[in-house]
């Protein structure tokens, strides 16, 4: 029998709250593993993946992440600040799973996930190369990834949950600028609709059930519940697969 093509492979988790975990107000309180290497560690998507595959884990998800660096507060909860060289030289999978809290810090936004919200980040344009803005931040990520991991697999997911469509607009269009695959957790032809999807194809009837279903607690906590991370986990890890 064929071993496990992701068995002992390692793989960077990188990512905000989403990837993280945001288990506050849960009603049964913060799914945990109770045994094993992951003992203590919350159920998250890419936790659960491991613990099946026996793939390794370089965890660097926090909540409140941005992937952009604003230039006009002291703010440095972002992965563009030199956190995505931190990324170990022998990971074998790298995916990067960022945009609701840039949504939060563009001008003049209204949303927030209880994050601290200081500093702007404006969207730019494809060709920025200052991690400034959210392209701008994107392509310096991807150019370095490309460079220093060149055997890695590296593959983007389309983070849901953006305050509006243009983050996804623009994650897809730095995918295939940098010609890496993406997973579109809005859902489409490849992907089910999980919750706080933009994807406007998609009937909003659907979207908010999908929202209620697999928030934490909704409204206060819309972050991805214990399900939610056991179902997304199943159709990440067949992408893992294919990257």
């Amino acid at each position: 029998m064929e071993k496990d093509i992701l068995f002992g492979k390692k793989w960077a988790v990188c990512g905000d709250s989403f990837s993280n975990g945001d288990f506050s107000g849960a009603p049964d309180g913060v799914p945990t593993f109770k045994e094993g290497r992951f003992a203590g560690r919350a159920k998250t998507y890419g936790f659960l993946i491991a613990e099946r595959t026996g793939m390794e884990i370089q965890h660097l998800a926090m909540g409140g992440m941005t992937m952009a660096t604003p230039s006009d507060a002291d703010f440095h909860n972002t992965f563009s600040e030199n956190l995505y060289k931190t990324i170990d030289a022998d990971a074998d999978y790298i995916t990067l799973y960022f945009g609701i809290n840039d949504s939060h810090h563009r001008p003049k936004s209204t949303g927030d996930d209880g994050e601290i919200k200081a500093g702007t980040v404006y969207m730019g344009t494809i060709d920025d190369t200052g991690v400034e803005t959210f392209y701008g931040a994107w392509n310096t990520v991807m150019e370095y990834l490309i460079a220093h991991h060149p055997f890695a697999h590296i593959g983007i997911i389309i983070s849901n949950g953006c305050e509006t469509e243009d983050y996804r607009f623009a994650e897809i269009a730095i995918a295939k600028k940098w010609g890496v695959p993406y997973l579109d957790l809005n859902g489409d032809e490849r992907t089910p609709c999980m919750g706080r999807s933009t994807n406007h194809e998609i009937l909003k009837s659907v979207r908010d059930a999908r929202t209620q279903a697999f928030a934490v607690a909704p409204p206060k906590n819309t972050h991805p519940n214990a399900r939610a991370h056991e179902y997304e986990s199943r159709f990440i890890e067949a992408w893992l697969r294919t990257i």
